[in-house]
């Protein structure tokens, strides 16, 4: 047993979603790669008396979130339309009897959706992501776990990428909180947000949104940001993203996104346009922006092409396309078939972020 495995089970059942006594606690994994951690997390839920749940494959796998040995790809490639636009019945229970959700998924191939047809998977989303909204309004946490896939992805060894992950995981949520209320104080009062950087000039309204940073540790695993909704019909200007930027598998290169209205009216992609072109033909809240981030998890500086890590990267923006999170404090009124964040690195010269006329952001540095 990994003893990091039990600090992080600690984290996750005392502090993410505060385990108690009588809790109907659901634990789903996607296999079982992170046993240690599925196991000390089981043990730990147990052990404050919560009737536990063991969900393998279960509401991770509907969703998406992981590979699965091919079979989230066998099912959309082979189901039929009326097989995608039926919601199993099951998941609708499971949901239905959890107060609390402890996702963990680990994806060995990740690029695992490349092949899929896109549209076939945005109708299984639009069928499946309703239940799933009523999941996410229930405490819940998700976490990634290594695998061999996912540290290849990141240019490491397993042994590398695990060290990394429990650096990045087991920190002070406390003490991040702290370093973080500034920031939430300033975006809770904000009106307007003004991005300029290489390739990107745009500007949105926040006025009348609040923020969400503190409490960090209670969705994600590792943690570290602070988000808001922008007001979803004033994005002017345009932006560009030079790291390559991961949905739901899929890998899409150089994109420039512009927008008019609070409205993607042009956008540019490197590699895989196509897969643009079929998220923003599946629903048209897919086009205007449900979510700006902050990273600020000084534990992660390495972009790795995965969002869970790249996102709370400390110098770091995220722009999401999609759906708005629902929640009072970080959540909006955007809908849609998905929730893209895509990570804006502004760790160079002359990248500048303010909210009115505060520099919140210069040169990659968080300057509150």
């Amino acid at each position: 047993m990994d003893k990091r495995a039990t600090k992080l089970a600690q984290i996750i059942v005392d502090h993410s979603v505060k385990v108690k006594k009588g809790d109907n606690v659901v634990l789903t994994s996607s296999d079982f790669t992170g046993q240690d951690l599925i196991t000390e997390c089981y043990r730990l839920c147990l052990e404050k008396g919560a009737n536990v749940y063991l969900d393998i494959f279960g509401t991770n796998f509907e969703i998406g979130r992981a590979d699965f040995s091919d079979l989230y790809k066998l099912f959309i490639s082979t189901a039929s339309k009326k097989q995608l636009t039926t919601q199993p019945e099951i998941m609708k229970k499971i949901v239905d009897w959890g107060d609390k959700f402890i996702r963990i998924t680990s994806i060995h191939n990740p690029n695992f959706l490349d092949p899929v047809d896109k549209k076939k998977l945005s109708l299984w989303q639009n069928t499946f992501y309703p239940l799933f909204n009523e999941l996410v309004k229930k405490d819940w946490l998700l976490t990634y776990f290594p695998t061999e896939g996912t540290a290849a992805n990141a240019g490491m060894s397993l042994e590398d990428f695990t060290d990394y992950y429990y650096n990045a995981s087991i920190v002070d949520y406390a003490k991040m909180d702290k370093e973080i209320k500034p920031l939430q104080d300033i975006m809770d009062k904000g009106k307007t947000v003004s991005i300029i950087a290489e390739g990107t000039n745009l500007k949105f309204s926040i006025a009348g949104r609040l923020s969400a940073g503190v409490g960090s540790g209670k969705r994600n695993i590792p943690d570290g940001e602070c988000y808001i909704a922008p007001i979803e019909d004033t994005a002017e200007g345009y932006i560009t993203f030079f790291n390559p930027q991961i949905d739901r598998g899929t890998e899409v290169d150089g994109i420039y996104l512009e927008f008019s209205k609070g409205k993607v009216v042009n956008y540019k992609a490197s590699k895989n346009k196509a897969h643009l072109d079929a998220v923003f033909s599946a629903h048209a809240g897919n086009k205007r922006l449900g979510e700006f981030g902050i990273g600020m998890n000084h534990n992660i500086q390495q972009y790795i092409k995965q969002i869970i890590y790249d996102e709370k990267i400390a110098g770091t923006i995220h722009l999401a396309l999609g759906k708005s999170h629902f929640h009072k404090r970080g959540g909006g009124d955007n809908k849609g078939t998905i929730h893209w964040d895509m990570i804006k690195d502004l760790r160079h010269k002359g990248s500048i972020v303010m909210i009115d006329d505060v520099e919140i952001i210069k040169d990659g540095k968080v300057l509150v």
